[in-house]
């Protein structure tokens, strides 16, 4: 029984080779950056980028609102009606028995703070026209031809510099420096968010090409075996052979069907990502070289570019622009204020009377509650305290971060020590195996070949697997570090 001259050797391409290649030869086969760049085209974070949004409204908001010109206008128009009786009146001098008044009267406010020293400029202006038709009395008699219309124009200009207690703006600032470092915690917010979510999806991704490479292994490895069991069935071999291979062929029947389950679920949540693309005609492939770049410097590296870390830093200055002001708030107040004003008032009251009236003051007001301000002290107390607290924050985050990136440096470096034993290994593999030689030269054991078969494909299998291991490791490592979503 010799058939081994009409058969044909299986392949003659290194097993790993030859899985690697099956990939690389799809024409519109989807790479991991381009699998990465189609998630960030989707609307996946909409919600995170509103809440962006509305800090960033915020923040303008709050500065906008710090130094904006505050305007105020007013107006008074009423009636006024009096009388006056004096009694053992002996003067000459007249006076207003009884008067009747119509008021008018407009006035103007401006206000605007600076946002570099936190002073104030305030700009005022009033004009009255009000009407007097007065009854005059002396101890003569009545008179009641006594008119007065008075124009009365009043502007005044003044600006406040804070000495002390809010000294360059440190108190009313607050809410725009909180506003800001708030806008961008938000902003390392939205970019931790796509890179956990990257994560989670490149993990589907590489889930989906280990099992389509697997059920490729166990297809290849069935094909093989109903090869030879078309053979050993055209030569003079016991029904024994012949049922072993079936059975054989029935369990590789069976892997592949499992497997087949897996890649559906994951083709399954793939396809709600990339509904555009249909994976069949684009399958996803792994450059299987790729090879994460090392940080040596991690203390370094973390303390610069982690997000979760700079979160926490945020966090900190923060807590110390909070006790910043109310530190502050503990001093007393001392303002320098410098005013201009001028009255100009013109009228008639027997005779035409005219008047302009000119001043100039700079002044320091100094205040101070005796009792002190007890609830702005409970709120230094607390921010004071609360800085410890981030400091073990801080530590215990990066402590994390730094023991979970050596422990991943470490399973890269034995990773790629694995690939490379099993790359040996397979190479090794003869794949007109002597046992096979055996066989279908009449001399072997099925039960050999078959055990043989097993072999190379389990170990073909344990290199898929260790591969797609390796990778999410690397995406591990690179999500921990921020290294998968590079914001702007």
């Amino acid at each position: 029984m010799n058939i081994i001259g009409s058969f044909q050797p299986i392949k003659k391409l290194p097993m790993y080779l030859f899985i690697l290649f099956l990939l690389s030869s799809s024409v519109n086969a989807l790479t991991e950056s381009e699998f990465v760049e189609l998630l960030l085209d989707n609307a996946f974070f909409e919600k995170e980028q509103i809440n962006l949004a509305i800090k960033q409204i915020e923040m303008q908001g709050d500065r906008d609102n710090y130094g904006n010109w505050e305007f105020e206008i007013g107006g008074e128009i009423g009636r006024i009606n009096k009388s006056k009786n004096k009694f053992d009146y002996t003067s000459s001098t007249d006076y207003a028995k009884s008067t009747n008044q119509n008021v008018r009267k407009i006035s103007t406010d401006l206000t605007k703070k600076f946002f570099s020293n936190g002073s104030e400029l305030n700009i005022s202006y009033d004009k009255s026209l009000p009407v007097k038709n007065e009854e005059m009395h002396d101890k003569n008699g009545y008179q009641l031809d006594k008119d007065t219309t008075e124009y009365l124009d009043d502007i005044e200009v003044s600006w406040t510099l804070p000495l002390l207690k809010n000294k360059n703006g440190v108190v009313d600032q607050k809410t725009y420096d909180l506003a800001v470092l708030d806008y961008k915690d938000e902003k390392l917010l939205l970019a931790e968010v796509k890179e956990d979510f990257i994560e989670d999806k490149l993990m589907i991704f590489l889930d989906w090409v280990g099992y389509k490479e697997q059920i490729r292994i166990v297809k290849n490895r069935l094909n093989v075996s109903k090869d030879i069991l078309f053979k050993i069935k055209q030569a003079d071999v016991n029904k024994g052979s012949i049922l072993a291979m079936k059975r054989s062929i029935d369990k590789s029947t069976r892997i592949i069907l499992k497997l087949e389950s897996k890649l559906k679920a994951e083709q399954k949540s793939l396809s709600i990502l990339l509904k555009s693309i249909d994976i069949n005609k684009n399958p996803l492939v792994v450059n299987w070289d790729m090879k994460p770049n090392l940080i040596n410097d991690l203390n370094a590296y973390c303390q610069t570019n982690v997000r979760d870390i700079q979160r926490i830093e945020i966090e900190k200055i923060q807590n110390n622009r909070y006790i910043k002001t109310y530190d502050n708030s503990q001093l007393p107040d001392l303002d320098f204020t410098i005013t201009a004003s001028k009255d100009d008032n013109k009228g008639n009251y027997s005779t035409y009377s005219k008047s302009s009236e000119t001043e100039y003051e700079a002044k320091i007001e100094f205040s101070y509650p005796l009792t002190g301000d007890i609830s702005n002290e409970v709120y230094l107390s607390k921010y004071r305290l609360k800085s410890r607290q981030l400091e073990l924050k801080y530590q215990d985050k990066f402590d994390d971060v730094l023991s979970a990136a050596k422990k991943l440096n470490t399973e890269i470096k034995q990773g790629i020590k694995r690939l490379e034993l099993y790359k040996s290994q397979i190479n090794s593999i003869d794949v007109q195996s002597a046992e096979l030689k055996e066989f279908l030269s009449g001399n072997g054991n099925i039960h050999f070949v078959i055990g043989e078969l097993n072999d190379n494909q389990d170990l073909s299998i344990e290199y898929v697997i260790a591969a797609i291991d390796f990778h999410k490791s690397r995406v591990k490592y690179d999500s921990l570090l921020d290294r998968l979503f590079v914001s702007n």
